[in-house]
């Protein structure tokens, strides 16, 4: 049977938390068709509930495109009627096309799940539960939220929606004139909302503009970056343009807010509404520190997700944090996504957030795409600021010498923008060949069927 990492990392959770769990893995075990040909692997109450769970396979989103949508609901919840109470709508992720898949979407829960990830931050907890309603001003791709057009725009008064403005309707950031940024940055000033909730590439794109034409207007109160793992350099300059806090919240539309970033950089475990397992690579890869994560849901009616693979790599912290946080899992970063693993020469995993970790120390890196073309061939694409390109591939090119090996053909090409194309989210690193990232795992821990 696979042990639980999450045992031997000696963590605090708050009083009842591993009733809690017993109560959602019973419940899911009876009464969840999903999950009922999993009884015969749960070795029973003798164990501890982490062991419990880690003795069954992760939920992924195979198993939710094929259970869709009665499976994944208690018997006996009667989806028709929620549908017509508006209590409950269908939603589809706004991953790659073969990554999607349709969830039943609870506001309320969300809702609920959104203010308890507050309380992690001195600053969301300070400015947004002291009432009860803010101005959010949301930039993102319109396809995960908002209001979508190709061709064309789209005038303010369609894009607020209650206390809520969508600042873009466009599909491809690299299409964007400075005339919409203008009116991005205008909008911002006259709406003046609470939170500038963003998409980081994104909202790196407008920060440049308003850098560039020293842009004054109406700060937010908070900025929370989502949607995507956001890269230093974009961070960078999102803190170079704005001057509230930047902070970072974690989740998916299956499982809600799972983490967030407190004052002290480190992103905090939302206990009340989600218990996550970690699964650490093998040493080779990164472990014991790094490592894939699953994700349990609490009190959601609508749907049970019982160890959901958010499909995203950690960096887990040691020690207490600064902020005072003590419980559930900390984590240092998120890594990036399984998606965006690459391999070195010698077969090691490089997440995201290796590569950009390199490439941000670099001068004159606006944005960049790296794709794994080989076993030991590298293509980066890369938009030059105020250096000339030259000296920025030769830079970029040793430096990462130093992380997939001297032996590897690394070919780095300036280019004036990168287009996000068919995409909603942009992919910073990636192979052009599948990566069996459950074989980058330390065995130990992995449940077997």
């Amino acid at each position: 049977m696979a042990k639980s990492a999450l045992v031997n990392l000696s963590l605090r959770y708050p009083g009842g938390y591993d009733e809690r769990c017993e109560r959602l893995l019973a419940a899911a075990l009876d009464g969840v068709d999903a999950y009922a040909a999993l009884r015969g692997l749960d070795p029973g109450p003798r164990y501890h509930i982490f062991d419990r769970f880690a003795a069954l396979p992760a939920l992924t989103k195979r198993e939710l495109r094929a259970f869709f949508p009665k499976g994944l609901v208690c018997r006996g919840m009667d989806i028709g009627a929620g549908i017509a109470r508006e209590e409950i709508e269908f939603v589809e992720t706004s991953g790659s096309t073969g990554d999607r898949c349709a969830n039943i979407w609870n506001q309320e829960w969300w809702d609920a799940s959104e203010r308890a990830s507050w309380e992690l931050n001195s600053h969301t907890r300070d400015t947004l539960l002291s009432g009860k309603t803010h101005r959010e001003a949301i930039l993102t791709h319109p396809l995960c939220t908002g209001v979508p057009c190709k061709n064309g725009y789209v005038p303010m008064r369609r894009r607020r929606q209650g206390r809520f403005l969508y600042l873009n309707e466009r599909f491809d950031p690299a299409a964007w004139t400075p005339r919409l940024c203008d009116r991005m940055v205008h909008e911002l000033d006259t709406f003046r909302p609470k939170v500038l909730e963003a998409n980081p590439s994104f909202l790196s794109r407008l920060g440049r503009h308003i850098l560039r034409n020293k842009n004054h207007f109406a700060q937010p109160k908070l900025i929370i970056l989502t949607y995507e793992c956001p890269s230093a350099i974009q961070v960078r300059r999102i803190r170079s343009a704005f001057d509230a806090p930047v902070i970072s919240s974690y989740g998916s539309t299956e499982a809600g807010y799972v983490f967030m970033e407190c004052e002290c950089g480190r992103l905090h475990q939302n206990t009340a509404f989600c218990h996550v397992d970690f699964l650490p690579f093998a040493a080779r890869h990164g472990g014991p520190a790094s490592g894939k994560i699953l994700v349990t849901t609490f009190d959601n009616p609508w749907s049970v997700f019982l160890r959901f693979d958010i499909g995203d790599i950690v960096r887990i912290a040691r020690g207490p944090c600064p902020c005072g946080r003590r419980s559930g899992l900390a984590l240092e970063a998120i890594e990036g996504r399984m998606a965006n693993l690459t391999l070195s020469t010698s077969g090691r995993a490089v997440t995201q957030e290796t590569v950009d970790a390199v490439l941000a120390a670099i001068e004159g890196i606006e944005e960049y795409e790296l794709r794994q073309r080989g076993p030991a061939s590298y293509t980066i694409r890369f938009v030059a600021g105020g250096r000339d390109a030259a000296p920025v591939s030769r830079d970029i090119r040793d430096g990462l010498a130093a992380v997939y090996g001297a032996n590897a053909e690394i070919l780095a090409v300036p280019v004036p923008r990168i287009s996000i194309g068919d995409a909603v989210k942009y992919q910073l690193t990636k192979a052009d060949f599948p990566i069996d990232g459950d074989a980058l795992l330390d065995r130990q821990f992995v449940s077997r069927r």
